[in-house]
């Protein structure tokens, strides 16, 4: 999908002197959903022969919004109401005696918190069109010259049903993880950008097979997420002192700033 995405309009980007304001404000809207370092590099580096850093973007987008509606207490609500939540909850966690007591309150507090007027079909159409948004920020923010509202109503036409249906995958995990679990927390991971690399709870979407001792890996930074992982918490401590037990199911994948210099070489 990222791949037809770049094809409809990267092609139609000139070579750019300054930036727009429309583009200067897609900048500081990617930024905090992508990173810094992304934008700027998507910013800075020619695309034309090879655009795989804006597919590492688009990727990383959606990456980051899955996950968050995969994580909300309330999906499309107010983000203070889902951190106002979010923090009694690990409250809960913290002070339940068993894991079933926090599980419970998990369960029937995502059943019953309120949710939007529309049904799950809108919804998701809904976010997609939030998302689409999104994707045409990024393409802004690599110099695209199109009037943003162009960008996004040719991604719409041609991507929105695939996204839609993204959408709903996040949410039926949402609730998987949310309501029909109580045994332990499933966790859906993303890893945020310039987080320290970590091959233990993380693999590297771009390793070229190189020794990781060799190129240093583990002194590497995260530009962004590409994949989602999942991990499994566990209260196991009845009494006394809290004991957990954390085990990553499914590692998260992620893109170095390394591969920056790569596409340089």
């Amino acid at each position: 999908m990222s791949e037809s995405m770049v094809e409809l309009f990267f092609h139609k980007t000139p070579p750019q002197v300054s930036k727009t304001d429309e583009q200067l404000a897609a900048c500081k809207r990617a930024s905090a959903e992508i990173g810094g370092a992304l934008v700027h590099f998507l910013g800075t580096k020619k695309h034309y022969d090879d655009p795989i850093l804006i597919q590492i973007a688009f990727q990383a987008y959606l990456t980051y919004r899955l996950r968050w509606i995969a994580c909300a207490w309330i999906i499309g609500g107010d983000e203070n109401h889902n951190r106002f939540i979010d923090a009694i909850y690990h409250s809960v966690h913290e002070k339940a005696e068993v894991q079933a007591i926090a599980g419970r309150w998990r369960a029937l507090t995502r059943a019953h918190v309120p949710s939007t007027s529309l049904d799950d079909s809108q919804l998701a159409f809904q976010i997609a069109t939030k998302i689409i948004s999104g994707l045409g920020d990024i393409l802004l923010t690599t110099g695209c010259t199109a009037p943003k509202a162009d960008i996004t109503s040719a991604l719409t036409s041609k991507f929105a049903e695939k996204l839609a249906s993204l959408v709903s995958l996040a949410m039926r995990v949402n609730k998987i993880v949310g309501e029909e679990v109580t045994s332990g927390d499933f966790d859906v991971l993303a890893v945020p950008p310039a987080t320290a690399f970590d091959m233990s709870t993380m693999e590297d979407s771009y390793d070229d097979g190189r020794s990781a001792k060799a190129k240093g890996k583990n002194m590497s930074r995260v530009l962004c997420a590409t994949d989602l992982g999942l991990r499994k918490k566990t209260r196991v401590g009845m009494t006394g002192d809290k004991q957990w037990e954390t085990k990553i199911l499914l590692k998260p994948k992620v893109a170095l700033e390394s591969v920056v210099e790569i596409m340089d070489e």
